[in-house]
């Protein structure tokens, strides 16, 4: 068996071509990656109309004294009713979990509740759902250019400006230069 050299922590970029509308220019901070399978949130993708007030009626939690304007994420399609915090590393609970170095996840309605109280961590992303691939499968689609991929940059991560193309004004590439279709060459 093969070593697979996590990705934790790395951005993926949706091709200009990708063909999922679910993950068309999406950026994905990868969380989680070994050689069983691999865990992402897509942190450019906000939920229209929903905020964190909203979300707390919807909980029954106390109404935000803070953030309360904060939006909620599509983190992707998997589970995309059950919410997690992507967040700085700050502020962490004993149930989070890092990615890597660089940031860390948290899946308990506590850190929503720290957030809504002005304790929580300094940036925070308020995702539903996730995105996952099988063994190999984020290689396959890497192999195939399905996605380009970046070091983490906190400021791109939290951001609430267009991710996908600031992300390739990093990488150098003009979007206007990909092919129509996506293959090797």
């Amino acid at each position: 068996m093969s070593m697979t050299k996590s990705m934790a922590g790395q951005l993926l970029v949706a091709s200009p071509q990708i063909d999922d509308p679910r993950f068309r220019n999406a950026v994905i901070l990868v969380c989680e990656h070994d050689a069983t399978k691999a865990m992402g949130l897509v942190v450019n993708r906000q939920v229209d109309g929903l905020d964190l007030a909203t979300m707390s009626k919807h909980l029954g939690i106390a109404k935000p004294r803070f953030h309360s304007d904060a939006p909620i994420y599509m983190g992707g399609p998997v589970e995309s009713s059950r919410g997690i915090v992507l967040h700085s590393t700050d502020h962490v609970l004993p149930e989070s979990v890092m990615v890597g170095d660089v940031a860390a996840l948290t899946a308990h309605i506590r850190i929503v509740n720290e957030i809504a109280r002005g304790r929580g961590p300094n940036d925070f992303i308020i995702a539903l759902g996730h995105a996952n691939w099988g063994a190999q499968q984020l290689e396959n689609e890497l192999k195939n250019n399905v996605w380009l991929t970046m070091p983490y940059a906190h400021d791109l991560v939290f951001s609430s400006g267009d991710q996908w193309h600031e992300c390739y004004a990093r990488l150098g590439i003009p979007v206007a230069h990909f092919s129509a279709q996506i293959g090797r060459a």
